[in-house]
C-alpha cells in the first residue's frame, strides 16, 4: 500500500500493480462532520474512462470501468490512487475484460472492506445519455443574495405543512479537494417526503456556502444529507452528487434514507 498520491508528484507504473491503490477510512471524516448516527444508506457510483490494457495479441483494448461499492464499507479508495491502479494495466495482457473485471474487483474489495461491491466494463463508443433537469425543480435562477461562502446549516429555512414529496435540483455545488485545494464542481439532487420544506432559496444559499469548503465527495454528500435531515424529520430523503470528471474518473456519491428508491446507476447530467 503506498503512501497517499494526492498532490505528490508520482511515478507511472504501466505494469499492473495492486499497491498502488490506496484506502482512506470513512471515519475520520464523518467525525468531522458531527456525523454520530448513520441514518443513511447507499453507495458510491465511479466511472472511469481511462483503462485499458493489451489482449493477447499485443492488441490495446480500452474501456469504460463503472465501479460501485456500498457506503457501508470501512474505507473509500483515494481517486489518484484509482487512476495509477488503473494505468497500470496499460501493458499488461489479459485474455478477456470479464479477467480484467474480476481483478479490479477483488483488489478493491481487499482495501475497501465492503459488503457490497460491482465493478462492470463497457465498450469505450457506450453511448452516454445526459439527462435533462427539469425547470420547475432548478433552483439555480433564483434571485437571491449570497454572503456567506462557509457551510452554516442554519442557512436552511423550513414551513410546516401537509406531508408531501419534494424534488430539487442544484447545479452550483463548488467543493474543494482538501489536499490540493483545486475545486471541485457538481450537480445535486434532493428529494424528501416530509411535513416540512425548505425554502428553496435558503437551499440555494446552503448549497453556494460549500464554495470554499474542502473535503472530499463522499464526506461532502453525507454532510449535507446529515444537515438537511436534521431539520427535516423526513419520512424519506435521497441526496445525489454528481460531481465532473477529475484524472478520468467522475465520482456519483448517493445516500438515502427510507424505502431504498429505484437507483439509476448510469445517470449523467451536462457538466459531466
Amino acid at each position: 500500500m503506498i503512501l497517499n498520491p494526492l498532490g505528490e508528484k508520482i511515478n507511472f507504473k504501466c505494469n499492473y500493480d495492486s499497491s498502488l491503490l490506496f484506502a482512506m477510512p470513512r471515519s475520520p471524516q464523518r467525525d468531522k462532520n458531527e456525523i454520530k448516527e448513520i441514518k443513511f444508506r447507499g453507495y458510491d457510483v465511479w466511472n472511469a474512462y481511462e483503462l485499458s490494457w493489451l489482449n493477447q495479441k499485443g492488441k490495446p483494448e480500452v474501456r469504460i470501468a463503472r465501479i460501485i461499492y456500498s457506503a457501508d464499507s470501512q474505507n473509500i479508495v483515494e481517486s489518484k490512487s484509482l487512476k495509477l491502479y488503473l494505468c497500470s494495466f496499460s501493458m499488461t495482457k489479459y485474455k478477456t475484460q470479464e479477467e480484467v473485471a474480476r481483478i479490479i474487483k477483488k483488489d478493491l474489495a481487499a482495501i475497501l472492506k465492503t459488503s457490497f461491491i460491482e465493478v462492470l466494463l463497457y465498450p469505450y463508443d457506450k453511448k452516454i445519455k445526459y439527462f435533462k433537469i427539469p425547470k420547475k425543480l432548478l433552483i439555480d435562477n433564483l434571485d437571491v443574495k449570497i454572503n456567506s461562502y462557509k457551510v452554516t446549516p442554519a442557512l436552511l429555512k423550513i414551513k410546516k405543512g401537509k406531508v408531501r414529496v419534494v424534488e430539487r435540483y442544484c447545479n452550483l455545488l463548488k467543493t474543494n479537494c482538501p489536499i490540493t485545494g483545486q475545486p471541485d464542481w457538481a450537480t445535486i439532487y434532493i428529494k424528501y417526503k416530509s411535513q416540512y420544506k425548505i425554502e428553496d432559496s435558503s437551499l440555494l444559499q446552503y448549497i453556494v456556502s460549500y464554495r470554499e469548503y474542502a473535503d472530499y465527495h463522499e464526506s461532502c454528500c453525507e454532510k449535507i444529507f446529515n444537515d438537511i435531515y436534521s431539520i427535516l424529520n423526513p419520512k424519506s430523503l435521497i441526496v445525489k452528487c454528481f460531481f465532473t470528471r477529475r484524472g478520468g474518473i467522475d465520482i456519483n456519491p448517493i445516500r438515502f434514507y427510507g424505502k431504498q428508491p429505484r437507483l439509476h446507476f448510469d445517470l449523467h447530467y451536462w457538466r459531466q
